[in-house]
């Protein structure tokens, strides 16, 4: 086999590994995101106490978020390839099970050990996902994005229209379906070694020194990620709240989320066919500033403009997540496991704190719009603080961008 034949088998396992990847991302942010138009359910079905909301979402976020950072330093050992199909497998359980039980204790510990479980999947998905195509990782990072957005668009329709026809012990359904999705995507997996280049030598045996190597770096990336996170994670959480106090079904709540998370979805797709390496700066900057004026709309929207303006959000802003993930794992090359769970995990940890600490103050004084205006902002200085971040060099043709 000459070399033109050897680079071809080459891109076509490592697009094939990133096919399965891509949809079982599909699969686990379906399961992870069925719980966005179901917080307040969930606060009269548990019969919990004011502030519930924020410790809700609290233990929610950091067990998906900020553990996605631990499981990013063990992936160097033999315990992150099976931790990819294990922790979804738990996550549809934990998540299916949710409305089983009227007990507090219960429903914590069904939001951690799930959390954990979703949490588990990412940077190992991730990581795998950008070395099937390393020569075009930005556009292997859109693709494999683009599942995980739209399984967030689908979750929350799916789960809304389940409640409102079934309550919500009609989530044990999807345990059953999802454990067979996961375990059909197994069968069809190969040993992505063929598609991966020797990540895992490169990762260094002590992972926190890297950190500290690399403090400045990290710094911004956590910065611009927080505070795109707080608008992209606090937006459709906050409509949650603000449609059921107009006494929106759970249905209609979690169209209207999904219409926010449809146009991430697409976002990620328009990022793997529109954006090249030369561009990638440009669009982290530039599209996040598209949504700026659909969320400061979306309170003052309803109906038909109420979707528009959360689709037109969710776009600005889902065009740019795939090539910042791609800068995290090229600015951290000798370790993109951490890459990824800093720019999928952490960042989405800490601006999910931020943004439950809104959503719980914006519910106990039933006022909604500021929290619109809040989100803008941070997306607008998310933009400004890129132009901070180095500069990464193209692999294909070694010039800077």
């Amino acid at each position: 086999m000459n070399r033109f034949d050897s680079t071809s088998a080459h891109e076509l396992s490592g697009a094939r590994v990133l096919i399965i990847l891509s949809l079982l991302h599909f699969v686990v942010d379906t399961v992870a995101t069925q719980l966005n138009p179901l917080w307040p359910t969930l606060e009269k079905h548990y019969q919990l106490g004011e502030g519930s909301t924020f410790w809700m979402l609290l233990v929610w976020t950091l067990v998906t978020s900020f553990f996605q950072l631990f499981f990013g330093m063990i992936g160097d050992g033999p315990t992150g390839r099976w931790l990819m199909w294990i922790g979804p497998m738990a996550g549809a359980i934990c998540l299916g099970c949710i409305g089983l039980s009227s007990m507090s204790p219960i429903l914590i510990g069904l939001l951690v050990v799930g959390g954990l479980g979703i949490a588990a999947f990412h940077p190992e998905g991730a990581t795998l996902a950008g070395s099937c195509w390393p020569r075009s990782r930005s556009r292997a990072m859109s693709i494999f994005a683009t599942g995980g957005f739209l399984g967030q668009s689908f979750g929350p329709a799916l789960s809304g229209w389940v409640v409102d026809h079934h309550g919500l012990s009609g989530l044990r359904w999807g345990i059953g379906i999802g454990l067979m999705a996961i375990c059909g995507l197994r069968l069809a997996y190969r040993d992505p070694r063929s598609a991966e280049p020797p990540i895992r030598a490169m990762i260094p045996i002590r992972p926190w020194s890297v950190l500290n190597e690399n403090r400045s770096v990290v710094g911004l990336l956590l910065l611009i990620g927080t505070l795109r996170v707080v608008a992209a994670s606090g937006a459709p959480i906050t409509v949650a709240y603000w449609l059921t106090a107009r006494q929106a079904t759970s249905g209609e709540i979690g169209t209207v989320q999904s219409a926010f998370l449809f146009g991430i979805g697409l976002g990620g797709l328009l990022c793997a066919s529109a954006v090249r390496p030369r561009t990638e700066r440009f669009a982290l900057w530039s599209f996040p500033l598209l949504a700026v004026p659909c969320l400061l709309a979306t309170p003052q929207a309803s109906g038909i403009w109420l979707l528009v303006a959360m689709f037109g959000s969710g776009l600005g802003i889902g065009i740019a997540q795939p090539v910042f993930i791609s800068f995290g794992q090229q600015l951290l090359p000798t370790s993109q496991r951490i890459g990824s769970s800093l720019t999928m995990g952490v960042c989405w940890g800490t601006g999910g704190i931020v943004a439950a600490a809104v959503v719980d103050q914006c519910d106990r004084h039933q006022s909604f719009d500021a929290a619109f205006v809040g989100f803008a902002v941070c997306v607008m200085v998310s933009s400004v603080v890129c132009a901070w971040l180095p500069k990464v060099r193209d692999g294909r043709d070694g010039a800077i961008h």
